[in-house]
Order: structure tokens, then C-alpha cells, then sequence
């Protein structure tokens, strides 16, 4: 609601995430009012393109998981805008008040609706990114620890008149490189391969009776409740796709060794339309720190979400080092019998995120 909204943390559309912590929970994990948990932009990092028929910017497609007591809120009718305002030094949130403020200045709107689509603005790189601003009253973005720059996606939520629920999303953009030198950004140039969302293949319940999947953000993967006793105490696990650990041509995936020209042209059927993977990907990212293009690897993250019971852990993941594509936390079930939704949110350190929704039934 507008008189308990705080400005809190952002949410990533992927990548760190969506979800701020509210002023109604003790813990970011439950889930007893309306709430944005995750943005998904499709593509997951934008790059400006302008298609040659239309001679217009290409755009992306965004979508939002809505969640409340009863469940997933489907048919959404949220409200999405840009908002192009930098956020002012003063000011210690990771976005400024003035996004959530409907000045036309700065708000450029996206459309109503669960999902929209729509091209990031023209100037992005500069209000968000490594270039001068228009406003010589700000200073050119920092990247964060993966190079990334990130573009503010407003999303509000009125579920009833009286009622506002707003969240900030970041959607990841490709913009320069500063204090790179002429080598190290025509090797960024060719080799960078934007993120991908990752995939959320299954969502696990390891039971005494065996492991049962009971979610995954793969469309029609067949799945079914978790049926569970009163206070029943189980392991939960999450599962996304390896991803290859070096580069080779024909296995699917353009590697930030790859161009289609590489190996002689066998790497084409790779790169010649980037394939990305789902899991954690290899990239290069450049360091103003130790001015070094290095390629690195992706962290995992998982957001877990219940309107009853309780976990563990609120968020687990894998660090870059970590090869295993598979995170697990421990579930409590609700003392209660009855329907309780579950909400599981994987994303990647380049913004990239993706979820799944389990039904849990509580019987005696």
C-alpha cells in the first residue's frame, strides 16, 4: 500500500533481483501481501539494434511474477514505464525517488498489461552507462562487478484502487567500455556475447519416498504437488543446465572465444546466431580496477518465496568457482492443513532470471 511503501533494494530483472524486502514481513522469504518477486526481460541484456524494415530500435519483452496468499497473479494488469532520471548523489537508494514520481520529463511509458514490449531509451548509455550524462549535474555509472550497466524499469501493481504496489526492475544494457585501451576493446567487441536468461529445469523435493519434481520454469515440463504432513521438515533443490567449460565449435553454445569466423568456419552453426546457455555462462568482463579483460563466469542465485511455512535460508546459490548446477535449501511445512504456493527465482550475476511455481498441500 502507498503509506507503508519504502524505497528498498532493487530488484534486478534478473540478475540480483526483484524482490524488495517489505515492511510487512520479517523475512524477504514470506509472502503475505501482494509483491513483485522477479522481473524477466527477453532478451536478458539489451544491445541497441534498429531493424533495417523499420528503421526503429528493436525492442524487448518484459514480464513479472505477481504473487499474494492465494498464489500466482496472472492476469496482472501492471503499469510499465523507463524511467531515464539518474539517481542523484545524494540520495542513498539504488534508484532515485524521482522513478517513482510520474513526471514526463523522465517516465517514458511502456504499456498496461502482464506483459509489454518496447525498446530502452535512446539515451541510456548515457544516463546509466559509461558516457556523459545530458545533465552535467550527474556523473557517468559505475559497472558493476560484471562490467554491466543497468536501465530502471518501473512496475506498478494496483491490485484495488486503495492499493499500490511499486518495484524497480534493472534491465542490463550493453554500453562502452571506458579506460579500455583500442586492443582490449576490439577483442571485447568481438568475443562479448550477450547474457541469456537462465533456466530453471527442475524443482526438486527430496522425500523419503524418492526426489519428486514439483516445479521448473520449462514451459509444459510435467510436474505435480508436493503433498506433505503438518511441520513435515524436507530438502528443496533447484537445477539449471552446465554450461560448457571450454569452447569448442558445434556444441551449441558461442563461447567468448567464438566467432562464426573462428576455427576455420566451424564455429558458424555456434555463433552465426548467438547461442547462449542457460546456466552459468563464461564472458568477458573488463576491470577499471586492474585495467584486465578477463573472461569469468557467471554466479547463480536463488530466491526463495512461501505464503506458508518457512525456509531455511532465504537465498541460496553457487559462487563463479563452483561448477555443481544445483542449489538446495530446507523446507519447513506449515503446521495448517490446506493449498500453500511456493515461488522459486533463479537468476544469474548479468541479470538474467527466470522461476518456478510449486503447489504444496499440507494434510493431516
Amino acid at each position: 500500500m502507498v503509506n507503508r511503501m519504502r524505497l528498498c533494494g532493487v530488484l534486478l530483472a534478473g540478475l540480483l533481483p526483484f524482490a524488495c524486502k517489505p515492511d510487512f514481513t520479517d523475512r524477504p522469504s514470506e509472502v503475505q501481501e501482494f509483491r513483485v518477486l522477479a522481473v524477466q526481460a527477453e532478451p536478458a541484456e539489451w544491445l541497441r539494434t534498429v531493424d533495417p524494415d523499420t528503421n526503429e530500435a528493436k525492442p524487448a519483452k518484459y514480464r513479472a511474477l505477481i504473487a499474494n496468499r492465494t498464489g500466482t497473479v496472472t492476469d496482472a494488469n501492471l503499469e510499465w514505464a523507463f524511467c531515464t532520471r539518474p539517481k542523484p548523489l545524494t540520495e542513498l537508494n539504488d534508484v532515485g525517488i524521482a522513478c517513482f514520481q510520474n513526471d514526463p520529463a523522465f517516465i517514458v511509458p511502456l504499456g498496461n498489461g502482464p506483459e509489454v514490449a518496447g525498446a530502452v531509451p535512446e539515451n541510456t548509455c548515457r544516463q546509466f552507462g559509461p558516457d556523459v550524462p545530458e545533465d552535467q549535474a550527474f556523473r557517468p555509472a559505475d559497472p558493476d562487478v560484471t562490467g554491466g550497466y543497468y536501465q530502471p524499469l518501473r512496475v506498478l501493481y494496483r491490485p484495488a484502487p486503495e492499493q499500490l504496489v511499486p518495484a524497480i526492475a534493472k534491465v542490463r544494457i550493453r554500453c562502452g567500455l571506458p579506460g579500455a585501451s583500442q586492443e582490449q576493446t576490439a577483442r571485447f567487441n568481438r568475443s562479448y556475447h550477450l547474457n541469456v536468461n537462465p533456466r530453471l529445469d527442475a524443482v526438486t523435493a527430496l522425500l523419503p519416498t524418492g526426489p519428486q519434481v514439483i516445479g521448473s520454469s520449462v514451459a509444459g515440463a510435467p510436474i505435480t504437488p508436493l503433498n506433505l504432513a503438518p511441520g513435515q521438515v524436507i530438502v528443496l533443490r533447484a537445477a539449471w543446465p552446465s554450461c560448457p567449460v571450454t569452447d569448442a565449435c558445434g556444441d551449441g553454445v558461442c563461447g567468448p572465444s567464438e566467432t562464426k569466423e573462428s576455427g576455420d568456419g566451424q564455429c558458424e552453426a555456434d555463433c552465426k546466431v548467438e547461442q547462449g546457455c542457460a546456466g552459468a555462462e563464461r564472458f568477458l568482463a573488463f576491470s577499471l580496477e586492474s585495467r584486465t579483460l578477463d573472461e569469468v563466469r557467471e554466479v547463480m542465485r536463488v530466491s526463495w518465496f512461501a505464503v506458508g511455512g518457512s525456509f531455511r535460508d532465504d537465498r541460496t546459490g553457487r559462487d563463479a568457482a563452483d561448477r555443481v548446477t544445483t542449489s538446495e535449501n530446507e523446507y519447513t511445512a506449515p503446521t495448517v492443513s490446506g493449498s500453500y504456493p511456493l515461488w522459486v527465482v533463479l537468476r544469474d550475476s548479468r541479470g538474467g532470471v527466470s522461476w518456478a511455481t510449486v503447489e504444496v498441500r499440507v494434510t493431516n
